[in-house]
């Protein structure tokens, strides 16, 4: 097996299932290795971006050649153009990003693009960006017996598609230990490695502001309703704070779901809604918040949980996924049960109430992501290594 390092300038497949341009974690994660990894390699794209290849950008203009990739096909035909292209860009190394477990067509035992790649013979790497449920694609509401009988047959394929790489990584130590127990005959192929798209060149040391922060998509795994809750539960007690609520909305009923949840409380006037965010607005605002609530009801890590906590924020988040691996309970913020307005408004109040804890959360939090190589550039390295076998 050649080793990236003996080459001269390596060729890697950066593969993902959506446009390279959308606004969820595993695009902005690619979007922040590409630029990185074009230092070192000729870096190339694989997305559901039309033939001409997506728009231009800063990340866009690293990229050597790009493969349209359309995740409703399921088809040989698809898998093998994809092999030929391989071949005719010689492609030393494919990487799949995992939307979620079981992208990528994992379920299936031949029509699966991460196996069928392998075995034509190229090197291939996977990054799970979220561990959410073992039960995710069969549903878990269905019976016990259906998705047994699923499981019968889609979990041998997602351990052949495992088997298959030389390691598939997890975001967070949550997902990693869960798809070891899950997936436990292949569970040595399973690697963890911290992403961020956190440059520390680039977010300001501001003034601290009285906003309650929540910053991502307004959508259903998020939960922003039960913050807007919470908020409103405390809100006649901290007269001068605001929440601010910034973040793509999507189309599943969680913005009419927040919108209802302001006007049960009566706070409109203490509530911003942003939906158009550019990165500058975005680095401000994580800048001055002086709290940071994260109410998620699944979370892979917390790409903006991690940048509000090197902004020195004081965060309270939901005890679920990754979540855990940025905040340590009454070191670096406070934890909270998902979907629990109460609990939630509990420790917003006793942070909102305390400057002193506040200052002592954010210099932990700082700490602790910089400690544990929490940034872009660490990120960029970590997989410079392991594409090299180090």
């Amino acid at each position: 097996m050649p080793d990236l390092a003996d080459q001269a300038r390596p060729r890697v497949a950066l593969c993902i299932e959506c446009p390279l341009l959308q606004h969820g974690g595993v695009e902005v994660l690619v979007r922040a290795l590409l630029p990185g990894l074009a230092c070192a390699m000729d870096v190339f794209l694989v997305s559901d971006d039309p033939p001409e290849g997506p728009p231009p950008s800063p990340a866009t203009a690293a990229l050597a050649g790009h493969f349209t990739w359309n995740p409703a096909d399921h088809s040989r035909g698809q898998i093998d153009r994809l092999i030929a292209w391989g071949r005719e860009q010689r492609i030393d190394l494919f990487h799949f990003h995992h939307g979620g477990t079981y992208s990528w067509n994992s379920r299936s035992w031949n029509r699966c693009a991460i196996t069928e790649v392998s075995k034509a013979g190229f090197r291939c790497v996977s990054t799970n960006h979220g561990a959410f449920g073992f039960w995710l694609f069969v549903g878990a509401q269905r019976s016990l017996p259906y998705r047994l009988a699923a499981m019968g047959l889609c979990w041998p394929a997602k351990l052949r598609q495992v088997a298959a790489v030389e390691w598939e990584a997890t975001v967070s130590q949550h997902d990693f230990h869960a798809v070891r127990r899950w997936f436990f005959p292949v569970r040595s192929r399973f690697r963890q490695i911290y992403h961020s798209i956190l440059d520390e060149t680039v977010l300001p040391d501001l003034p601290k502001k009285n906003i309650v922060l929540c910053l991502g998509t307004v959508g259903s795994r998020k939960g922003q309703p039960y913050l807007a809750d919470a908020f409103g539960r405390i809100a006649a007690k901290h007269p001068d704070w605001r929440l601010v609520i910034a973040g793509r909305h999507a189309s599943d009923g969680t913005p009419q779901a927040l919108d209802a949840a302001v006007a049960k409380h009566g706070i409109s006037d203490r509530v911003d809604i942003l939906t158009d965010v550019s990165d500058s607005l975005a680095r401000q605002l994580l800048a001055e918040a002086a709290v940071f609530g994260m109410p998620s009801l699944a979370e892979g890590l917390g790409l903006s949980l991690q940048e509000a906590l090197y902004g020195r924020a004081a965060c309270v988040g939901s005890r679920i996924g990754g979540i855990p691996d940025l905040i340590l309970h009454e070191k670096t913020g406070l934890l909270v049960p998902a979907a629990d307005p109460a609990a939630l408004a509990a420790s917003l109040d006793r942070v909102m109430g305390d400057a002193a804890l506040r200052e002592k959360f954010g210099r932990a939090g700082r700490e602790h992501v910089i400690n544990h190589g929490m940034t872009r550039d660490g990120m960029i390295e970590r997989h410079v290594d392991l594409y090299q076998n180090r």
